[in-house]
C-alpha cells in the first residue's frame, strides 16, 4: 500500500477520532497558528480514539510540513502540534512522557492494523530531558518549561520501519484559562537542520499572537 497523502491521513484520523478535520474559524488555537504555504493541518479531540488510554483531555491542532509523507524529502515526518488540555491535568515530565508514548504507540498500532500488519509497540520509548529555551525571539508564555525528547517507534505511514524522532516540547499553563498547553515540534532531522528554524519561527508567531 502506498503512503497516505495529507488528505487521506487527516480524513482517516477524523474517522478514528469522531471529529472534524475542518480548521474551524472559531477554533481558539487555530486562530493563533500561521504557517507558510504548503503546510496542511488537522484538528482532533484528546484523547483520540487511536489512543484512548491517554489521560489528557482537550484539543490537538497539528500542522504538517510539505514533505511530511515524502520519504526522500528533507522535511519527511516533520510537523508540529499543540495540545490544549483541560484544566486539572498535571504537566509533569513523567506525565508528558507517558502521554506522548501512549499517543505514538496508539497511532502506530492503529495504522499498522489498518494495513493488516502486526506491530509490537511495547518496545517504543519516549524520553524527555529538561532544556533551556534558546529562541532568539525570547517570546514565551509565562511559566513555560522546555524539554528536548526522543521518541523511538515504527513509522507506520510510509516506511513501516523503526524511526527515531527528535522533539522540542514547550509546556505552560494558561494564566487566565488554566488550560495546560504543549507546543511540540517533531522531526527525525538533526536539530541543526533548516526545518527546526522554520518551526521555531512558526512557534514564535504563535506566541506573539497569544499576547494580542
Amino acid at each position: 500500500m502506498q503512503a497516505f497523502d495529507i488528505y487521506r491521513f487527516t480524513v482517516f484520523l477524523a474517522i478514528l477520532s469522531g471529529t472534524s478535520t475542518v480548521l474551524a474559524a472559531d477554533s481558539e488555537l487555530a486562530k493563533h497558528i500561521t504557517v507558510p504555504d504548503g503546510w496542511k493541518g488537522e484538528r482532533i479531540s484528546l484523547p483520540p480514539s487511536f489512543a484512548k488510554e491517554m489521560q489528557f483531555k482537550g484539543i490537538e491542532e497539528a500542522r504538517f510540513s510539505p514533505g511530511m509523507f515524502q520519504e526522500k524529502s528533507d522535511t519527511f515526518f516533520s510537523y508540529f502540534f499543540v495540545f490544549k488540555i483541560d484544566p486539572g491535568s498535571e504537566l509533569s515530565q513523567k506525565n508528558i512522557e507517558r502521554e506522548l508514548l501512549t499517543y505514538y504507540q496508539g497511532l502506530s498500532r492503529t495504522i499498522f492494523n489498518h494495513r493488516k500488519k502486526k506491530i509490537d509497540t511495547s518496545q517504543f520509548t519516549c524520553k524527555l530531558t529538561k532544556a533551556k529555551p534558546v529562541d532568539p525571539q525570547k517570546i514565551y508564555p509565562q511559566g513555560l518549561t522546555e524539554y528536548s525528547a526522543t521518541v523511538k517507534w515504527s513509522e507506520p505511514f510510509v516506511t513501516q520501519k523503526p524511526q527515531t524522532l527528535n522533539l522540542i516540547i514547550q509546556v505552560w499553563t494558561g494564566k487566565t484559562t488554566k488550560h495546560g498547553c504543549l507546543f511540540v515540534c517533531v522531526s527525525p532531522q538533526d536539530f541543526k537542520a533548516d526545518i527546526w528554524e522554520s518551526m521555531r519561527n512558526i512557534r514564535g508567531t504563535f506566541y506573539r499572537n497569544l499576547q494580542k
